[in-house]
């Protein structure tokens, strides 16, 4: 089972925080059937360390090849950070060896120009994947928006603690309406520690009803 979204390397972001809780988060991997990860630390604030990743990565590899993981390297790059490192850095950001960016917009409002930054993107040839769009404000009052997306050719992607939101929230609501619609491409763990993989699992049984 492949996994696009994950904040398992150690202490590059709000993820795991050591070593020590990297592997914890492979073992709950591995429990829920997962077998190839795309980590993916968030290209957002000015904290993002590049090299600081890159190394981190190289450090977990190995320990995920001993259990039967493969791990490839990616980012959930926030369409700000995007804007500020220039466009020109997007393939750069894509998961490793393909040409997938999984992109991430504002929780509270979609920027004015969205529509453009797609556009750029697909003009380098990168197929844009949209990071948990249940949670995002104008797709919960307006599913339109989620329909255009996919107009446009973008993937949409559920993270699995949806599930832990309750059944009234809008966050959950908005990702049993996107499944209903099948709009959904993948549901990813977005774990940040291995308690996360619970709702994983909760999360996979409750898409494969639709």
């Amino acid at each position: 089972m492949f996994d696009l979204h994950c904040h398992i390397l150690p202490g590059v972001d709000d993820g795991a925080r050591d070593m020590r809780e990297s592997l914890a988060m492979l073992a709950e991997a591995k429990r829920s059937g997962i077998n190839h990860i795309v980590c993916t630390p968030h290209c957002k604030s000015s904290s993002f360390n590049y090299d600081m990743i890159c190394v981190r990565y190289d450090e977990l590899r190995p320990q995920a090849e001993r259990q039967g993981i493969r791990l490839d390297l990616g980012f959930e790059v926030h369409w700000q950070k995007l804007m500020e490192l220039g466009l020109d850095c997007a393939p750069d950001l894509c998961f490793e060896g393909t040409n997938l960016m999984l992109l991430e917009f504002s929780v509270g409002k979609m920027p004015a120009n969205w529509q453009r930054i797609i556009y750029e993107l697909q003009g380098q040839g990168i197929q844009v994947i949209i990071a948990h769009p249940e949670r995002y404000q104008p797709i919960q009052h307006n599913i339109d928006i989620a329909y255009e997306l996919k107009e446009l050719g973008c993937l949409l992607q559920l993270s699995g603690n949806f599930i832990s939101a309750g059944r009234l929230k809008a966050s959950r609501k908005t990702a049993i309406n996107l499944l209903k619609e099948g709009l959904v491409d993948y549901v990813a763990s977005d774990a940040h520690c291995a308690e996360d993989y619970a709702d994983y699992r909760e999360a996979m049984s409750e898409a494969r009803m639709y």
